[in-house]
Formats: structure tokens, sequence, C-alpha cells
């Protein structure tokens, strides 16, 4: 059997599109692991590597330094967690690396030697993961262009989430088109629920302030009385959930605790009627986004209410789950929502029940496996 190493700087225990990789390929790999945190259940063999450390004044001016200096190549290997990942995975035998987003870049090719094909799976545009500001483009913004364009030619293949950041990556670091992995969770056997009597919403995700919750608050605010809002939150950023919960919580949005990741679909499908994500355009991967919550939503049999973000808008109209605001304001989205009647509401739950076998990792996977297995190969 051949050994496949999944190398991601993040915890694998609570990272979904890491996680989908590696159920899928232990059908037919010996899968090592090597992240933060403990062994996920899909790892033959786990590889912990330490959580990064805070820097020390020194390390931290020394860093600046060389970001100032666009000197970019000892800034990766500064990071105790990098250098110890190498370490660590060092003078072992892999078939296959795959290489998650581009902070792993650097270490799957210092030990992936002259034999071992990396498959570099991008999650989104590593360039425009950060909104602009003075640290970011003083510092920060040429860095990630500065390990695109070093390692992402030396993949054996890449891969990314979307034709749009598919398009940006080919244009700017690849002379060919990379692949595309959509964030789509596993199927579930389920059925669209009939209504509640009050119709039931739903947003679900990393709290964090980048992402402006309140709009879909304001939002929530401005609905009929025929509609109950409920945030659920992973709290990545407590004092801006705890101020959203002090401004927002009473009879017309709720907040409850976060599920397990595997459960998600399926407690949405329980609980809620439709699912909703408004998210301003301020950076690239904003632009065009198509995450994990969309699919959720789908497998979920749930109606879906959006702002008119490039990729997700294109899956919505292509398949009739769910309504498109005309904008990104809070007033669009509420507008959007009202002007709903329950026929169309289930009609949108309908539609999903039809999208969500093709929107699911059994189905998007399936090729997934065969091109890892063709660069073991």
């Amino acid at each position: 059997m051949k050994t496949v190493l999944l190398l991601s700087f993040s915890n694998l225990i609570r990272d979904p599109r890491v996680h989908r990789h590696g159920v899928c390929l232990a059908e037919t790999f010996r899968v090592v692991t090597a992240g933060y945190g403990g062994a996920p259940s899909y790892a033959s063999e786990h590889i912990e590597i330490p959580s990064p450390r805070q820097s020390g004044l020194f390390k931290k001016l020394l860093k600046a330094v060389f970001l100032f200096l666009r000197i970019y190549a000892p800034v990766y290997w500064l990071d105790d967690d990098k250098r110890r990942a190498r370490a660590l995975l060092k003078d072992r035998q892999y078939d296959v690396i795959v290489a998650n987003d581009a902070s792993s870049l650097p270490v799957a090719f210092s030990v992936s030697g002259k034999q071992t094909p990396v498959l570099a799976d991008m999650h989104e545009f590593a360039p425009g993961e950060q909104l602009e500001g003075w640290k970011w483009n003083f510092f920060w913004k040429g860095y990630p262009e500065y390990l695109c364009r070093r390692y992402l030619i030396k993949a054996k293949k890449v891969v990314t989430v979307c034709e749009s950041i598919a398009e940006l990556y080919q244009a700017e670091f690849l002379g060919e088109r990379p692949g595309v992995l959509m964030n789509c969770p596993s199927y579930i056997d389920a059925r669209p629920r009939p209504l509640h009597a009050q119709i039931k919403l739903v947003h679900h995700g990393l709290g964090c302030p980048s992402r402006k919750l309140e709009l879909m608050a304001e939002a929530a605010l401005l609905l009929d009385e025929r509609f109950a809002f409920e945030f659920m939150l992973v709290e990545s950023n407590k004092a801006y959930c705890d101020s959203l919960k002090a401004k927002y919580s009473g009879a017309k949005i709720t907040f409850r605790e976060p599920v397990p990741m595997t459960e998600i679909a399926k407690v949405l499908n329980e609980d809620y009627d439709m699912g909703v994500f408004l998210l301003e355009p301020e950076a690239v991967n904003y632009k065009y986004a198509l995450p994990n919550k969309l699919f959720e939503f789908i497998q979920a049999r749930l109606a879906v209410a959006i702002s008119p973000s490039v990729e997700m808008a294109a899956l919505v109209s292509a398949t009739g789950v769910g309504v498109i605001a005309e904008d990104f304001t809070s007033i669009s989205l509420a507008r959007a929502i009202n002007a709903l009647d329950n026929d169309q509401i289930m009609a949108m739950k309908e539609a999903s029940s039809v999208a969500a076998q093709r929107y699911s990792s059994e189905a998007v996977y399936r090729d997934f496996k065969r091109l890892v297995d063709a660069v073991a190969g």
C-alpha cells in the first residue's frame, strides 16, 4: 500500500478540508498526517507538530527587517513550528506529499527529496488571504507571492477551491490551470423537512470581525415576524462574539453553541429552514468565496440566502437552491428574504435535495483520489 503524507499547519481534527482528504485517501493509501493537535480518526500514523510559540522581541525585529527588505527566504524558517516540522518529517519515505496551503510548501519540498512528488492544495488564493492594511502592505504583501512563485512551479499538481481562484493561479503563477476541488461535505441521507411555524434561519461558522457578522444581524432585524434568526459560531474572537451577543440577542436573534464538524448538516436539517451568508468582497478570497457552509446548507436540504458573491451566486443560480441579494447590504439581503413566500422556500429546499448528491465529498473527491494516485504512481 502506498503512503501519502498529509501536511497542514492546522489542527487536523478541526480542519474540514483536510479531514475530507484523509477520509477519501484512507480507502486506498496508508495516510500519515502532520499537523497541530492530536491524531485525526483517518490517520494510520500521526506526527504532531508543536503549536507555534510566541516569538521573542529579537525574532520579531529580525523578521520585520527581512520582510521590509523583501528578503523572504529566511522569514519562513524563523518560525519554530516550521523548523520542528522539517526535523520530524525528514528521513522518512512517502509516495506522495499533499501540502495544504502556501504555509506548508517549503517544508513539503524540504523533506520530499528528488523522488517524492508534491501535490499542492492551495485551498484559497494565498496572496488574497488578508484584508488590506498598512502592516500587510508594508511588510507581508509580497511574502505569499514569493512562496507561490518559488514553490508552485515545482509541484506535480496544484488544486484549489473554485474556478475563479484557479484562473488567478494560472494567470499569476502557473502555465497550466490548477484542478478544482470544492469544499463539499459528506452526503447525508435526508429529505427537506416541512417549514417550521416560524421559519428558522441560520448562519454558522467562524465568529471573527473580518466577516462583519453584524451585517447579517442587522438584516435579521429587518425581517418579517414570520422569520427567526440564529447564529452558531465558533468563537475565534471571543470579545467580538460577546459584543454581538450583547447587542443583538433578543426575540428575533439567538445564539447557540457550535456542533461537531461531522454533525453540522444533520443538525441544520433538523433545526432550520434556510442558511444565510453575506460576505463583503473586501479581500480576494472573500470576493470569490465558495465556502464549506454553502455546501453544508445544501447537504442539509435548506434554502439559501446569500450576497452576490461571484462563485456562490453562480452555483445558487445554476441549482435554484436559494435567493441572491442585489448587493452586499443588510437591507438588500432582508428584502430578498422577505420577498419569498412559503412555497418558494420549500421549492428551494427541494432543489437542495436534488443538488445534494452532486455536491457531496463522495462525488467530488473521486477525482481527487484518482489525481493523488496518478501523482504517486
